[in-house]
């Protein structure tokens, strides 16, 4: 099956938007909840511990492939990325679903997850209703502005991180980011402009609505 893009529903905050297609990996509650919003995941996965047993047998069921996490080894987010490329090894986007929310220690090691070099052959986007969260790699990176998303900003994930922003509404060069000073937070998009972003290593890119 030549699947280029596929989304992946956690158990986190659910977003109130979301495409809707069956090219979608739900993942405990999150696959549940994919049922309950008429799609059938074509990958359901966890240890659907989240879930009644009556629930359980609905979603696999329901879903064209179901793998049970049997371990600990793996957070939800990786052992449902792990399996998305075993079946599909053609895809080249994933966008991740209910990964922010109360609990702090899941969506930081999902924001970990998109900076994994396993993974740097993929784009990996994490979407909330008011935030798109993803990686630029080392060097120039060219990104576009995103309807209703008027404010970005570029966090280091390595420290001495030399930045170069063009077409933005603040644009800096060779600007210094380390760890310890958010210097390179809302910024804006300048109409409709490219930004030209130039980095000496990898380093978050958020999309934020007001």
């Amino acid at each position: 099956m030549n699947i280029k893009k596929i989304n992946i529903m956690l158990g986190g905050v659910f977003p109130k938007e979301f495409p809707f297609s069956n090219l979608w990996c739900g993942v405990d509650k999150g696959a549940l909840y994919l049922l309950n919003n008429g799609i059938n995941p074509i990958l359901s996965c966890g240890d659907f511990d989240s879930i009644t047993l009556e629930q359980r047998k609905e979603v696999e069921e329901k879903s064209k492939y179901c793998k049970v996490k049997s371990s600990e080894d793996l957070t939800d987010a990786e052992f449902a990325l792990e399996h998305i490329l075993e079946l599909f090894k053609e895809v080249e986007e994933i966008d991740i679903y209910g990964a922010t929310g109360r609990r702090l220690d899941h969506f930081f090691g999902n924001i970990l997850l998109l900076n994994n070099k396993k993974y740097q052959q993929i784009k990996i986007r994490i979407i909330d209703d008011n935030n798109i969260i993803t990686v630029a790699k080392k060097g120039l990176t060219i990104f576009e502005s995103i309807e209703g998303y008027k404010y970005f900003s570029i966090v280091p994930i390595y420290e001495d991180t030399l930045m170069t922003i063009k077409n933005s509404k603040y644009e800096v060069k060779d600007l210094m980011l380390t760890l310890n000073r958010p210097n390179a937070t809302s910024n804006e998009f300048k109409s409709n402009e490219e930004i030209k972003l130039e980095v000496s290593n990898n380093v978050l890119v958020l999309y934020s609505k007001d």
